[in-house]
């Protein structure tokens, strides 16, 4: 299923390459790593139960973990601090754990981002971050490759407490399920 890539492609396949080796480089004290332990929970008539969801949750690793060992991602790479700083304006000091993960493949949107930030007040500021990210792709699939782009349309930041997240993938709903079950 290989398509001839025009200029545009080409264009959108070195910005995609750029923004993956511009992580590459980063040293900070061990920080390079995204996937970071935590726990996500999602806005939902569950809520009633948070305190005890909040006392089985798993860390954001092993909610990563579960999911690649679930479903297949399409050559996911974890973002690490100067990428997420650089590009999405994220400030790492200001969560606690996270993983930022995206597809390095230019023809996949595909991305699992669960954020826990440190302070309650800047969950709306992750979530415009977020949100940066899904317009993002949104522009950059939707004359390149349609089906991506409704892969991209239907997803959205999620929220709830002091977390934050998105997927973006063809199997969001199972990923989505994870890791409502994790929490």
């Amino acid at each position: 299923m290989r398509r001839r890539t025009g200029i545009r492609g080409m264009m959108v396949w070195a910005a995609v390459t750029a923004a993956l080796l511009g992580g590459c480089g980063q040293s900070d004290g061990g920080d390079a790593v995204a996937v970071q332990s935590g726990s996500v929970v999602e806005d939902t008539a569950q809520g009633a139960d948070s305190g005890e969801a909040a006392a089985e949750a798993k860390s954001v690793e092993e909610i990563y973990s579960e999911i690649e060992q679930s479903v297949e991602l399409i050559s996911p790479v974890p973002m690490g601090d100067a990428f997420i700083t650089n590009y999405y304006g994220i400030e790492p000091e200001k969560l606690e754990e996270y993983v930022f993960a995206m597809s390095e493949e230019a023809t996949s949107a595909e991305a699992v981002i669960i954020l826990k930030v440190k302070e309650t007040d800047d969950v709306e500021a992750m979530s415009k971050a977020l949100q940066v990210v899904v317009d993002e792709k949104r522009s950059e699939m939707q004359d390149y490759l349609p089906e991506q782009f409704e892969i991209v349309d239907k997803s959205s930041v999620k929220s709830s407490g002091n977390y934050v997240y998105l997927v973006i993938s063809e199997q969001a709903d199972a990923i989505l399920q994870i890791i409502e079950k994790a929490i």
